[in-house]
């Protein structure tokens, strides 16, 4: 187990061998299940190995680790209470009396979860969108999903009709999903990744390919390569959680700023450059975004090829790779 100690005034960890590099603040939003921003905060009230260390630090094995928790619950209590819009609605990039397609951005939960404020759900409540009434409350109109970190395209129902048919087309894989990454290293230029996924034995919020866990099927091509990176086209072909980021860490080709699945300082220490490194140290996510989603459209049957483009700061990130790691 992760905790050795764990009283009313102090949580204590001992880093394990598969967080060897991670940040503190991202260690701490895992662990503490708190917003990334909160996990900021704690890090200054946190000790490693007895001694204060800024959120950025990077841990390594056997690292002990210790957050006062009245400090933490004050966190979730304050995020909790906060009532401040903080996004704007996303672009939407189709739209009709039955679906409701938009760009979502980076940072923006799809729905209700531990800790979160405000969801793609709560915003289309407030613009006053029609929501489906199937599935939970918090959850109406969502037939798919995208991580918080992961931007792109992302379709929602507004009618029942809609979301019985379209789920049903997620689920039996008609819907056809590409996605953009950056990642670390040089891996094949195709390839397909054929590894079955499964929650982490231990690390109970992360995925791993486990031999006896869930088929899944990566199929990609490398768009660009640079020294030390390439971006690549996904195509999935199952659609497993966290299936991008566990596939691409397993053959050693993590998506930079995943500091999770071990592509944030793998990616900082590979940059050849002051100014790659500097904007890979400011990308505390996951370089991935949806860029199309390709279905029939539920109702009129009609083929709805819908993309979205890459954010504005990885394109920034791939003109600097262009200028400085050609």
């Amino acid at each position: 187990m992760y905790f050795i100690v764990n009283d009313s005034q102090l949580k204590t960890w001992k880093v394990q061998e598969s967080e060897n590099g991670q940040r503190l603040d991202a260690f701490l939003a895992h662990h503490l299940d708190v917003s990334r921003s909160a996990a900021t905060r704690l890090a200054a009230d946190c000790l490693v190995n007895n001694k204060s260390r800024k959120g950025s630090h990077s841990l390594k094995t056997n690292d002990v680790v210790q957050s006062p928790e009245k400090k933490r619950n004050t966190e979730i209590e304050s995020e909790q209470n906060a009532s401040v819009v903080t996004h704007e609605f996303p672009p939407i990039l189709f739209e009709d009396e039955h679906l409701i397609i938009v760009n979502k951005p980076r940072g923006l939960t799809v729905h209700a979860g531990a800790g979160e404020q405000e969801t793609l759900v709560d915003l289309l409540r407030q613009r006053g969108t029609p929501l489906s009434s199937l599935g939970e409350e918090d959850r109406a109109g969502i037939v798919h999903r995208l991580d918080k970190d992961t931007s792109g395209v992302m379709v929602i129902c507004k009618t029942n009709e809609a979301h019985e048919i379209l789920a049903e087309d997620f689920a039996k894989r008609r819907v056809k999903k590409i996605y953009k990454a950056l990642v670390c290293g040089a891996p094949p230029r195709e390839g397909r990744i054929d590894a079955p996924i499964f929650r982490h034995p231990v690390q109970r919020k992360k995925m791993a390919v486990i031999a006896t866990g869930r088929h899944a099927v990566t199929d990609y091509k490398v768009l660009l390569s640079w020294h030390q990176f390439a971006l690549v086209e996904v195509d999935l072909k199952t659609g497993r959680t966290h299936q991008i980021r566990v596939h691409f860490q397993y053959i050693n080709h993590p998506v930079v700023g995943d500091s999770v699945y071990g592509g944030y300082n793998r990616a900082i220490a590979a940059a050849k450059s002051d100014d790659v490194k500097d904007a890979l140290k400011n990308m505390h996510y996951q370089a991935l975004h949806a860029a199309k989603l390709q279905l029939e459209h539920p109702i009129t049957k009609v083929l709805l090829e819908i993309e979205a483009p890459l954010p504005e700061d990885i394109q920034n990130l791939i003109e600097l790779l262009n200028s400085h790691e050609v």
